[in-house]
């Protein structure tokens, strides 16, 4: 993720992505989902980024949840 884009510009590239990698059979889970997402939060975002990797290893988080906490964290 580019430090100038946006959640939904981010989420709308990895949904590119990892639906390239299921149209070859090479489904990704949820929990790696996640954990993706979190790693390619930019710098500015690193505070946030590891409060949700604690929270998910913590209990599995739906990408869904993910996105929605960092739309609301990004508003703010």
């Amino acid at each position: 993720m580019n430090e100038n884009d946006s959640i939904v510009e981010m989420v709308t590239k990895f949904t590119k992505i990892t639906n390239g990698f299921a149209f070859l059979g090479d489904e990704i889970d949820n929990d790696q989902k996640v954990r993706k997402v979190t790693r390619a939060a930019p710098p500015s975002w690193e505070v946030k980024a590891t409060t949700l990797k604690e929270l998910n290893e913590k209990r599995e988080m739906e990408l869904i949840g993910l996105i929605g906490n960092l739309k609301t964290y990004e508003m703010e």
